[in-house]
């Protein structure tokens, strides 16, 4: 991955934990459908249906003979132009940027985070900060991003915002900790102060949590105390209202002129002719709670030099260790891949899929 593609990643990668949390609160225990025709729509059932405006930005493939990410700007399936019209931002950046990643169609995936990484890097760029990744079986996941604002998270509060960063330094390759912090400390519109060994104090309405760093850089421990008081009160006061670069549900888009394409029809997991079994389609976009889980709130002052420490075991120590995250695809077994190795092209595959 080039400098300047992993810089995006880290850009998003905190926001994106958190904006995910909410999003799969929002969704919890859907199924859901996806309409790719000219009216977009990404709907979750249930007894209080809720439907979101998807924008498919790319999609992966892992086989044992085809590993790749192909952008959605590259459009061999003629989706109309409402579908793929926010990916072609995607290019255009990486063509004035010189990011190679983002300028060539279709790409190898040499790791089962790089599907992930691209998604980030796509919301850094477009502004987009919810995804959700599509399971269209035989080894095909679609990744469409969201900008809705229901997934506003309103005003920082502690137990998200340390939860999010304990997600996405713990699930997700970020390179740099220390500008992640200060990007998503940005973008969230969060109040911070600097601690006199170089780490940072990040100050909420209801708590306060001290973050540091080790030689390298990377986030060593993460101290939370509810609720604030004593110096953090203060610091918090002085600091004063910080409004946050990222915004929701105000996305535009120029879809341009409709190619002529045949009429789509839905995928959704009941009816989708695909050879995965149901529950591969249940997948949804929420981190794994354990990784929050191992940075607790204590209801001791900040300014209170003995108190006690909360977490300072280093992060490689608290990566979740039960369930994978849902944006990584299952492995494939060997007897699958046979099954998907006798598939159709690409483009005939999506043409069964949606309707194309």
């Amino acid at each position: 991955m080039s400098d300047t593609l992993q810089a995006l990643v880290d850009r998003s990668a905190i926001l994106s934990a958190e904006i995910q949390q909410k999003f799969g609160a929002l969704i919890a225990g859907s199924d859901f459908d996806i309409d790719f025709s000219a009216a977009p729509r990404l709907r979750f059932t249930g007894d209080a249906p809720v439907d979101f405006r998807p924008h498919m930005i790319g999609s992966s493939v892992d086989r044992r003979a085809e590993k790749t990410w192909h952008w959605g700007w590259d459009n061999l399936n003629e989706f109309p132009a409402a579908v793929i019209a926010l990916s072609q931002r995607i290019q255009e950046y990486g063509a004035e940027n010189s990011i190679p990643e983002l300028a060539q169609p279709e790409l190898p995936v040499e790791s089962a985070d790089a599907p992930t990484a691209l998604t980030l890097a796509a919301k850094a760029i477009t502004g987009a900060w919810g995804h959700y990744p599509v399971q269209a079986g035989g080894g095909t996941t679609v990744w469409v991003l969201v900008d809705d604002a229901r997934l506003n998270p309103g005003e920082p509060e502690l137990k998200p915002v340390v939860k999010a960063l304990a997600s996405a330094i713990t699930t997700t390759d970020v390179s740099d900790h220390r500008a992640a912090l200060s990007a998503y400390a940005e973008l969230r519109g969060l109040r911070t102060a600097p601690l006199p060994d170089g780490g940072v104090r990040l100050l909420c309405a209801d708590g306060s949590a001290d973050v540091t760093f080790d030689d390298a850089g990377r986030v060593a421990s993460c101290q939370a105390h509810q609720p604030l008081e004593g110096e953090a009160a203060q610091q918090y006061e002085a600091v004063g209202p910080v409004v946050g670069t990222a915004t929701f549900g105000t996305l535009v888009v120029d879809e341009g002129e409709e190619p002529q394409v045949a009429s789509s029809t839905s995928l959704s997991d009941e009816d989708a002719p695909v050879e995965e079994p149901a529950s591969q389609v249940e997948t949804v976009p929420v981190s794994d709670d354990s990784a929050a889980d191992a940075v607790e709130v204590d209801d001791t002052p900040a300014s209170d030099p003995e108190s006690p420490v909360v977490q300072e075991t280093p992060v490689e120590q608290t990566a979740p260790t039960t369930s994978p995250t849902p944006e990584t695809a299952e492995p494939v077994d060997d007897q699958k891949d046979e099954q998907r190795a006798e598939q159709p092209e690409k483009k005939g595959f999506f043409k069964r899929l949606f309707g194309r």
